[in-house]
Formats: C-alpha cells, sequence, structure tokens
C-alpha cells in the first residue's frame, strides 16, 4: 500500500458508510455553531449586564445626575470605540444600562464576580443551568420596550 495511488477502487468503504459519515458531519457541525452561537450571546448577554451595572454605579456618584451620567456614556462611549473602533455608541450603552436595570435581580452578584473577577467560564454553564439568559441580546433590545414588567416577563 505504501506509495500506492489512492483510488476509488482499491480504497475499501461502502456507499452507505460514505452517507452516513456525510451526515453526521453536517449533524455535527451544525451542533457545534448552535453551541458556538449560544455561548457568544450568553457571554454577550452577561458582559452587557456586567457593563450597565458599572454604568450605573458610576452614574450614581455623580452630583448632577443628569449631566453627569450623560457624561459617563459619552466618554465611556469614545473609550470603547476607540479600542474596538465600532459598536458601542451612546445609545448602545444607554440601551446596555437599561438592561442592567431592567433585569438585575436575574443574575446573582456571586455568578457576575466569578465571570468578571476571575474570568471563569463555569459561570456560563450555570447560567445556561439556572435559565437565567437564554435569549440573545437583540432579544433582549425587544423585551426591554415592553413597558409592564408581567407582561416582559411572559
Amino acid at each position: 500500500m505504501m506509495g500506492e495511488k489512492l483510488t476509488m477502487e482499491n480504497v475499501n468503504f461502502t456507499e452507505d458508510k460514505l452517507d452516513n459519515l456525510c451526515k453526521n458531519a453536517i449533524e455535527l457541525i451544525h451542533y457545534s455553531r448552535s453551541v458556538v452561537q449560544r455561548e457568544v450571546n450568553l457571554i454577550q448577554v452577561i458582559t452587557y449586564f456586567t457593563l450597565g451595572k458599572w454604568i450605573v454605579e458610576v452614574q450614581q456618584d455623580g452630583e448632577c445626575r443628569a449631566q453627569y451620567g450623560k457624561k459617563v456614556l459619552i466618554v465611556l462611549s469614545e473609550v470603547l470605540n476607540k479600542q474596538f473602533k465600532k459598536g458601542f455608541s451612546v445609545a448602545t450603552l444607554t440601551n446596555i444600562r437599561k438592561f442592567y436595570l431592567t433585569y438585575q435581580s436575574r443574575i446573582p452578584e456571586a455568578v457576575v464576580r466569578e465571570f468578571v473577577i476571575r474570568k471563569s467560564q463555569p459561570p456560563v454553564t450555570k447560567l445556561e443551568k439556572e435559565s437565567l439568559f437564554q435569549l440573545s441580546w437583540s432579544h433582549y433590545l425587544i423585551l426591554m420596550r415592553i413597558e409592564n414588567e408581567e407582561e416582559r416577563n411572559f
């Protein structure tokens, strides 16, 4: 076999095995991509939740809340966009802040601390198991527009 050219005649497989391989490969790739997408969404949500918490904490230290609060968002937007090129407009940061205020009772402080300070991934698994955040960021943006808390929770 060494040095022998690989041809269809000297490969030992059946069409069924090849079809099964292709089917399983497609199924595995679809599954893997869905896992990655869920993980990315969950990480984005917990990151935005934490950013919202930090924004609220900094804004609450301000004396003239409206002006100071707006400045916090403007400066943070400028710094983040300089670092990451785009994605952190004042409007986005306002939504991130609102997201935290809307859902602040949903994530235990210990989970946030573990994720943010220890850079630990187990909180992701814990969040999934506890079904705390199962939607994507864009879904939460839509839900936050619903003023009635009972309706939003439904």
